[in-house]
């Protein structure tokens, strides 16, 4: 069995199906100090937002991180 890697197609210009770009998952929405609530996790605070990740702190005392644009993270 071979092994399929992912690679970014080329497009070209007199394509009849023109693909647009997916904008890049931001954690802009989010804020310190914010309460969330997981599918997986229940309840929780946020406790650091970086570029890329969501620092989370839960109520049972986990502390997780998540990438951006992670769904089941809902700000309250």
């Amino acid at each position: 069995m071979t092994q399929s890697r992912t690679v970014a197609r080329r497009v070209l210009p007199t394509s009849p199906f023109q693909r647009t770009e997916t904008p890049t998952p931001t954690t802009a929405g989010y804020r310190v100090g914010a309460r969330i609530t997981h599918d997986r996790y229940g309840l929780g605070r946020i406790v650091a937002v970086d570029e890329g990740f969501i620092f989370v702190k839960f109520s049972d005392g986990a502390a997780r991180q998540f990438p951006a644009g992670v769904r089941g993270l809902i700000q309250l």
